[in-house]
């Protein structure tokens, strides 16, 4: 019977080249996300509405899919087997919607690389329970040492990054919200890449976690409006056509994790998408800060105990 917690196996290789491709395209797909919550972030700012903002983001998103997968012909063959997909399997967008909101109330309150902090402490700790549970195309993967103390650490970074001058200032029902989006996101992966197994096309299950978290996204913002009425801002003119790109960023983002997963397993999908989403939050908040203080000292401390935790989870014995 195999233990809660196995040794990490042993290796006598270093990956080829072509193993290496599924990590490297995770690691650019996470360097979107945080792309993504910076240009979603913005836009919350102009609407004052991170619901309302999140459902933007995914009918954007969800437009693009749809024409997409309109255009292939494989795709729209593909969409008849999605009625083979059990239900449970069809809420990954729950976990999308979920960050999208998450990220666009949290970025412009925190920055970018303390959002990923958070970030990070869920999806690391999500990544484990969901391969321990085989909820992923790959099955049930065993927990290491290596990947328990990982998680440990991650945990460790937020609570130091929750120190930082920034986080002190943010509301901390926020941070908690952000790590329990991150663990939605790594349940999101797993079942999103069933759905891309089942059906056989990354495409359509893109299309199904987007038409999801839109449903959802829409019922949100019509009980808010009913609750304390809609009032938006200020809608963002052509000048600033960017800030509808958040959704698109999105769609790459899950087509891209739905066709790896099966290699990577939910844990490693994740430290990858991580390991980019690190890169690119630091690059935003020093290239374009949210505040004039720029990055405070334990929020980087963090971010670079996070780095460690993911070089931690991944770590192998080699004999």
């Amino acid at each position: 019977m195999d233990s809660l917690v196995a040794a990490a196996p042993a290796t006598d290789a270093p990956p080829s080249p072509a193993a290496l491709l599924p990590l490297l395209a995770a690691g650019a797909g996470g360097a979107l996300v945080a792309l993504q919550q910076r240009v979603n972030g913005e836009l919350k700012t102009a609407l004052d509405d991170a619901l309302l903002t999140a459902l933007i983001s995914f009918g954007m998103g969800l437009a693009v899919v749809v024409a997409v997968v309109l255009a292939l012909p494989a795709s729209r063959r593909a969409l008849g087997r999605v009625r083979r997909v059990p239900w449970p399997q069809r809420l990954g967008g729950l976990g999308g919607a979920t960050l999208v909101a998450a990220g666009a109330a949290a970025a412009p309150e925190i920055g970018i690389a303390l959002l990923t902090v958070g970030l990070v402490a869920g999806q690391t700790s999500g990544g484990l329970a969901v391969d321990r549970l085989g909820l992923g195309p790959g099955g049930s993967h065993p927990l290491t040492a290596p990947r328990v103390v990982g998680a440990a650490l991650c945990l460790l970074a937020v609570g130091i990054g929750v120190l930082g001058e920034g986080a002190r200032a943010a509301d901390p029902l926020l941070l908690l919200v952000v790590v329990v989006a991150g663990f939605l996101v790594a349940v999101q992966q797993a079942v999103n890449g069933q759905v891309r197994r089942i059906t056989g096309d990354a495409g359509v299950a893109t299309l199904v976690n987007f038409a999801v978290g839109l449903l959802a996204l829409a019922l949100g913002v019509a009980a808010d409006a009913l609750v304390g009425g809609l009032e938006v801002s200020g809608w963002p003119g052509l000048d600033r056509w960017y800030l509808y790109l958040g959704g698109p960023m999105g769609a790459v983002f899950v087509a891209v994790a739905a066709l790896v997963v099966r290699r990577l397993g939910v844990l490693r999908l994740g430290l990858a998408v991580i390991a980019g989403q690190l890169a690119g939050s630091l690059l935003l908040d020093l290239a374009l800060p949210v505040t004039d203080d720029g990055l405070d000292l334990l929020t980087v401390v963090g971010v670079a105990l996070t780095f460690v935790a993911v070089l931690v989870s991944g770590w192998t014995r080699r004999p």
